[in-house]
């Protein structure tokens, strides 16, 4: 059973168009669109509430009016430094069938374009755009250890999340992010002990280094189901392995983060034959660790 903190569980996302998002510079700053007079903002409906389940994390809080509420959800199903955000509501018509948005939330940040980004509908709230893997902060120096986790000194510079697609601006006022993603890296941390990892080592190491990728991946988009092709079946799965301290992969999940009947992935199938170099402690020494990434299934991504 999952522990549920303060939180009423989100409707699922269904039938969702979805492709790994890629960001292109552009200009403005979070801030600046949300204070010009003719940006729309949602205020805050009720507080973060954050659910911890067995096998993922959901950060979520709604927006706007009880008439028209909006949603905003991070979710992780690992301690990662990304996160999958989800918005939805019904100010999100304007942005659904964009081929492209600028998106921004880090206050010393412009907003950047996202053009590819998946689409759904959210269950009493509406229309909702899907960025699989968003990420803040720097990008971790080469030949340096990490911390699993999202960035919180990072998540401190973030007082809203800004949409704007030609002169069109939708601000979703968060307040800071600190202590809600605090809370969320906390959830997160709380996996690695269900999964039977130390936390205590993830806190500086070198992750696992996946050396067949290509030839696993090939495999995975080979065997899309030919069925749920011909359907035009799309969707998002959250994948985790377990990596020994052997690099050998000893346990696969796969989390589907929308709602599709009939869709079987076969991705851990193909991944049970992954090979890592495995991850090591700020000392050098192997550990066990987990792998996670996000598997889009998109015709003519």
């Amino acid at each position: 059973m999952g522990r549920m903190l303060s939180f009423s569980q989100p409707a699922v996302l269904a039938l969702a168009v979805l492709a790994t998002p890629q960001a292109v510079g552009a200009e403005g700053f979070p801030n600046d669109l949300a204070a010009r007079e003719d940006a729309v903002a949602l205020e805050p409906l009720a507080p973060w509430n954050l659910h911890f389940g067995e096998n993922k994390c959901r950060l979520v809080r709604y927006f706007g009016t009880q008439d028209e509420p909006h949603m905003a959800m991070l979710e992780q199903a690992a301690p990662r430094a990304g996160f999958g955000l989800t918005l939805a509501g019904p100010e999100i018509r304007s942005f659904h069938r964009a081929p492209s948005i600028e998106v921004g939330m880090e206050r010393d940040e412009p907003l950047q374009r996202r053009e590819r980004f998946g689409s759904g509908d959210v269950e009493q709230v509406g229309k909702a755009l899907i960025f699989p893997s968003y990420y803040i902060g720097p990008a971790r120096a080469e030949g340096a250890p990490m911390a699993a986790g999202i960035d919180v000194k990072e998540a401190g510079t973030i007082d809203r999340i800004v949409l704007e697609r030609r002169g069109r601006v939708l601000s979703f006022e968060t307040g800071n992010m600190g202590q809600p993603i605090e809370a969320l890296n906390i959830c997160t941390s709380d996996l690695l002990n269900v999964w039977g990892l130390d936390p205590e080592q993830h806190k500086s190491y070198f992750p696992a280094r996946w050396l067949n990728e290509r030839a696993v991946v090939g495999r995975i988009q080979a065997s899309y189901p030919r069925e749920a092709l011909n359907r035009g079946e799309q969707a998002v799965f959250r994948l985790r392995v377990i990596i020994e301290e052997d690099g050998s992969v000893s346990d696969c999940h796969l989390e589907n983060s929308t709602e599709v009947d009939r869709l079987d992935s076969p991705a851990c199938r193909s991944m049970m034959g992954a090979k890592f170099e495995p991850a090591r402690t700020a000392d050098g020494e192997a550990m066990r660790s987990f792998y996670a990434t996000t598997v889009s299934y998109s015709i003519g991504s």
